[in-house]
C-alpha cells in the first residue's frame, strides 16, 4: 500500500516530464532567423551555433499565390536564376531553397540541398493524384561559403543546370520542369511545413517563362556578378518575376518586374502550412539524425508507462494482463495529445511516426516491467 502511495506522486512527475518533453521548446512566437546582409544586396537564413537539426530557422514566402499566367500549351519551357552561397556543408537532411506550395501535399517544385548536392524535385502532373517526383541534381554543386549563380534551364527535351553560366550537368528528361510547377506560394529558406531549414545567403531570384540559350544564361552570370542598380531594366530577355533583394530593410522583399508576387519576411516563424505527418514511409527523409530522434520517442516513453504499470498493477484491481494494455492505451493516447498540441507550436510538425514510437516506448516498458517482476525474486532468494 505505502509503495502504491510513492507511485502515484512518481507517476505525476514522470507524466508532466514527459509531456514538457513531448512539447519542449514551449515557444509559440519564435524567433524567423532571417536578416538583411549588411552592406550587400541579399538576406541571410541562419541557425544559432550549436543547434540541433531540427532548429526551425528562417522563412520568406509570397503574400499570396503566384500571379504566373500560363499559356495553352501542355508544356511551356522555363529558366530559374538562383544567386546564393549556402553555409551548410556535411550532414542534416534535406534543406529547402526554394519551393513552390499549392492545394496538394506534394509542392510542385523543390530546388534543395543535401549535403553539397543540388537536388531538384519536380512533381509529375500527369499522376492523377500528384504525389510522386522525379529527381535530378549536382554533386558539389553547393560548396559552403562559395557565392554560385546557379541556372536551372529545362525544356522539352532535356533540363540544364548551370554553374556560374557554364554547363555544369545535362539530363535528359522531357518536360522535368515548366511553367505549371511555378505555381502556389512561393516558400524560400524552408519547406511549407517548416521543418527543412536552409542556411546560407540568398542574393537574387529569377523565373522567366522560357528557355534560356547558353549565351544569354553566360551573360546573366555577368549581370548577377556585377548586379546594376536596376537589374530589371538590364536583363534580357525579360523575366516573369525578379527578386534582387536590394530593399536592405524592411519586411517586404519586392517583385522588381511587376507590382504584384512579392514577398513578406514575417515577424515570427510561422511556416505556410500545419499539418500531421501520416504517411511518414514516403515523407521522411531517412538519415542517422532521424535513427536518433526514433530512439528518443521510443525510450521517452519508457519511464511514463513503466510508472503507470506499477501504479495499476500495485493496486491488484488489474491483472498484469489488463494493467499492461491500459498502459499501452495510455501511451498513445498520452502520445496523441501530444501531437495534437504541436500543431499549436510553429516549430513542430506532428507526427504518425512519433506516435507509433511512443506506443512502442510504452509496450518495451511492459517488457522491462517482466524482466524486472522476474529477477527480483531470484535476487531476494540469493
Amino acid at each position: 500500500m505505502r509503495s502504491r502511495k510513492l507511485s502515484l506522486p512518481l507517476l505525476i512527475l514522470v507524466t508532466v516530464v514527459t509531456l514538457l518533453f513531448g512539447l519542449w521548446p514551449l515557444n509559440f512566437f519564435p524567433e524567423n532567423r532571417v536578416r538583411w546582409l549588411a552592406g550587400q544586396d541579399g538576406i541571410q537564413f541562419y541557425k544559432p551555433r550549436g543547434s540541433s537539426r531540427r532548429a526551425h530557422g528562417g522563412v520568406v514566402y509570397s503574400d499570396a499565390p503566384l500571379d504566373v499566367p500560363t499559356g495553352r500549351q501542355a508544356f511551356e519551357p522555363c529558366t530559374i536564376e538562383i544567386y546564393l552561397e549556402s553555409h551548410a556543408g556535411r550532414g542534416g537532411g534535406l534543406t529547402h531553397i526554394v519551393s513552390f506550395h499549392d492545394v496538394y501535399p506534394r509542392s510542385p517544385l523543390i530546388i534543395a540541398q543535401w549535403r553539397n548536392y543540388l537536388t531538384i524535385r519536380s512533381r509529375d502532373n500527369e499522376n492523377p493524384a500528384k504525389d510522386t517526383y522525379c529527381e535530378i541534381g549536382l554533386k558539389d554543386g553547393l560548396v559552403p561559403n562559395e557565392k554560385k549563380l546557379i541556372t536551372i534551364a529545362s525544356g522539352p527535351d532535356r533540363t540544364g543546370i548551370y554553374v556560374n553560366g557554364e554547363l555544369a550537368r545535362s539530363y535528359d528528361v522531357q518536360s522535368l520542369i515548366g511553367v505549371e510547377h511555378l505555381c502556389g506560394y512561393l516558400n524560400l529558406g524552408n519547406s511549407s511545413i517548416g521543418h527543412n531549414a536552409w542556411m546560407g545567403n540568398l542574393h537574387g531570384l529569377a523565373l522567366y517563362d522560357r528557355l534560356l540559350t547558353p549565351e544569354q544564361i553566360g551573360q546573366h552570370y555577368k549581370f548577377w556578378a556585377d548586379k546594376p542598380r536596376d537589374m530589371a531594366a538590364v536583363i534580357e530577355p525579360e523575366s516573369l518575376i525578379l527578386y534582387t533583394f536590394a530593399e536592405r530593410a524592411g519586411a517586404s522583399i519586392h517583385n522588381q518586374v511587376a507590382n504584384t508576387n512579392h514577398l513578406t519576411i514575417p515577424p515570427a516563424f510561422k511556416a505556410l502550412r500545419k499539418e500531421i505527418a501520416v504517411r511518414f514511409w514516403r515523407d521522411t527523409n531517412w538519415d542517422i539524425g532521424l535513427v536518433r530522434d526514433v530512439l528518443v520517442n521510443i525510450l521517452g516513453f519508457v519511464p511514463f508507462a513503466y510508472c503507470l504499470l506499477v501504479f495499476l498493477a500495485g493496486g491488484r484491481r488489474l491483472s498484469i494482463r489488463k494493467a499492461a494494455f491500459v498502459t499501452v492505451l495510455a501511451g498513445a493516447a498520452l502520445s496523441l495529445i501530444i501531437e495534437i498540441t504541436q500543431l499549436a507550436l510553429p516549430t513542430r510538425t506532428p507526427s504518425l511516426l512519433d506516435i507509433l514510437c511512443n506506443t512502442a516506448g510504452a509496450a518495451l516498458a511492459i517488457l522491462a516491467f517482466r524482466i524486472v517482476a522476474r529477477v527480483r525474486p531470484a535476487l531476494r532468494l540469493s
